[in-house]
């Protein structure tokens, strides 16, 4: 959630923008920020990264983020964000140059490329880690800052060797039955190995990825806590079989119905290559946003229904309709404002997660009380490489 659209981390602040109000053992989240104000910061971003060669991007970034903090309550007390530009600068310098080097790297050789993706594979989870910790350490809520726990072994657990040993084990299994002669019973353990993998080993997987994520962040002193549920996982990923299904066949008719309109015949398609790839987009788009849409409001009310801290249950209720309407009307609204409507779909998805999480229970929120008041330095190097690369560690 450290992009200012997403929704799925852990520590309180990085729920994004939202205030805490309320009584009788619930804090109900309410968000207070406007597009109005915050077009303003957006803008003024924008223009300054691009006068500068994105090297203002750093101080545009802890300027969005002060303002969503400051934007933020709990009990009458805001967050703050304490990361300062230059450390997150530096980091951002150094993912930029990592990127360049997997730009380049095909052209100079491919086994270069390989070398270099393997490289990439095997330090993620360490990057993973790194941008945890940054994101943790410099937010604070009543002078306490949260905290990540460096567990750099069950990073490497989940995040690479389950995928390494998982993928040893296919080839090898391949291997033997192709060089005996079994193609075909190759084939369909692959088909049916897939199918595993994707209704029942990667939704546990991902399961465990989120319970060691939540379980690794305090809070003055107190570890978050999360009961796993593997059926949950399960039932997401059935699920996104059947959308699927459900957005393609509306988008299908919808591109023969264009191309018959046209005239065209599937022959003429290739005359025309403009036109086929405006179509390709016109099928995918609807389709990718709809599944995107059901894993990241299913899986973000997994994250938080199943997360606790102390005596507080933090209770998730997104609901995946109204998400995915706010979504298609936000990318419809920014491609039609070439951009110029991004403040506004961001304020509009804050404000409705706010309204639809709580956290329950009883007790006094003066027990989360810092257990150590020395700070530490911390590489905004993982943070920014998740960032570049697009890899939504949160989850």
């Amino acid at each position: 959630m450290h992009n200012q659209g997403n929704a799925a981390h852990i520590f309180l602040p990085e729920i994004e923008d939202t205030v805490f109000e309320g009584s009788h053992g619930r804090l109900v989240f309410e968000f207070h920020g406007n597009a109005r104000d915050y077009f303003r910061i957006w803008i003024v971003n924008v223009a300054l990264s691009i006068i500068t060669l994105g090297l203002y991007s750093a101080w545009a970034s802890v300027r969005t983020r002060r303002y969503m903090y400051a934007n933020t309550a709990l009990g009458g007390s805001r967050f703050e964000y304490l990361a300062e530009p230059i450390p997150i600068l530096r980091g951002r310098l150094l993912a930029a140059a990592i990127v360049a080097l997997l730009a380049l790297a095909p052209h100079v050789s491919m086994r270069l490329l390989a070398a270099c993706i393997g490289v990439m594979g095997l330090l993620m989870p360490w990057f993973i880690v790194k941008g945890m910790l940054f994101r943790a350490r410099y937010s604070a809520w009543r002078g306490v800052n949260f905290r990540f726990d460096d567990d750099y072994v069950g990073a490497y657990k989940w995040y690479l060797v389950i995928y390494a040993v998982m993928a040893v084990l296919a080839l090898v299994a391949m291997k033997l039955l192709i060089t005996n002669g079994h193609q075909i019973v190759a084939a369909l353990l692959i088909m049916i190995g897939v199918s595993v993998f994707q209704f029942m080993i990667y939704p546990w997987v991902r399961g465990k990825q989120q319970q060691w994520m939540a379980e690794q962040h305090y809070f003055g002193g107190k570890a978050f806590r999360f009961r796993f549920d593997p059926k949950v996982y399960r039932r997401i990923y059935r699920r996104v079989l059947g959308i699927y299904i459900l957005s393609a066949i509306p988008a299908a008719i919808l591109v023969f119905e264009i191309q018959r309109t046209l005239g065209w015949t599937p022959a003429e398609l290739h005359q025309h290559p403009l036109t086929v790839k405006a179509l390709s987009y016109l099928y995918a788009g609807p389709i990718n946003l709809a599944i995107w849409a059901y894993i990241r409001v299913r899986m973000t009310n997994a994250l938080y229904n199943h997360t606790s801290i102390g005596p507080y249950q933090l209770e998730s209720s997104l609901s995946y309709g109204e998400m995915l309407r706010i979504y298609f009307t936000n990318a419809a609204a920014i491609i039609c404002t070439l951009g110029l409507a991004t403040p506004w779909a961001v304020i509009r998805v804050a404000r409705y997660r706010a309204e639809h999480l709580r956290l329950e229970g009883s007790g006094s929120l003066d027990e989360f009380v810092q257990t150590s008041s020395r700070r530490a330095r911390v590489s905004a190097l993982g943070s920014e490489v998740d960032s570049l690369l697009g890899f939504d560690i949160g989850l």
